[in-house]
């Protein structure tokens, strides 16, 4: 019953900073209590609305009923255009990755302790208030361990392959099919 509660409430601790974070960065969690109207004809959008479609209900939006727009809770105009993650600059890429891992620290925190106080990784539930804290202080540690393991890793990943070894036997091939020979063991 007790791990049942634990893992309700973690849950909730989850939904709930979830919905702080969207209502700061104004992205899909979040709660939009201000009146909005629409990006393109500057018409006021109602307070209730009657979603038509699937993204609607889930995300909340309108359409306009003046020029027909689609438009998202904050009042942003929704395009059916989303680039690439192949057509986004590095620094885009990074604010991408810092995002993400803003959701996978909790979510590894909550699984370390989770783990730990079903037994599984550690010695079950804490019968002492320091235990606890130091469950919960080697969990955060994991944590910030693994959080900045996996941001390195996917900074690496944008990182385009160097042009060392293979730019130079390319260049080598390319020679030969010119018809120049500059030997085995010249290099540029």
């Amino acid at each position: 019953m007790i791990i049942f509660l634990m893992l309700l409430i973690s849950i909730l601790v989850l939904g709930c900073l979830l919905v702080i974070y969207g209502t700061r960065t104004r992205n899909n969690w979040g709660i939009n209590l201000h009146v909005v109207s629409c990006p393109c004809c500057n018409a006021p959008l109602p307070g209730l609305r009657k979603p038509r479609s699937m993204r609607e209900w889930m995300w909340g939006g309108w359409i306009c009923p003046a020029c027909g727009a689609r438009v998202d809770k904050w009042g942003r105009e929704i395009t059916d255009v989303v680039p690439s993650i192949a057509d986004r600059s590095e620094s885009g890429m990074r604010r991408v990755f810092r995002r993400r891992l803003i959701f996978i620290a909790p979510i590894a925190f909550s699984s370390l302790m989770l783990l730990d106080w079903i037994g599984i990784i550690g010695g079950g539930f804490p019968s002492s208030w320091i235990q606890t804290l130091a469950q919960i202080f080697a969990n955060l540690v994991w944590t910030a361990l693994f959080t900045t393991i996996n941001y390195f890793v996917m900074i690496r990943s944008l990182r385009p392959p160097q042009a060392g070894a293979d730019q130079n036997a390319a260049e080598h091939a390319s020679n030969r099919r010119e018809g120049i020979d500059l030997g085995p063991d010249v290099h540029h």
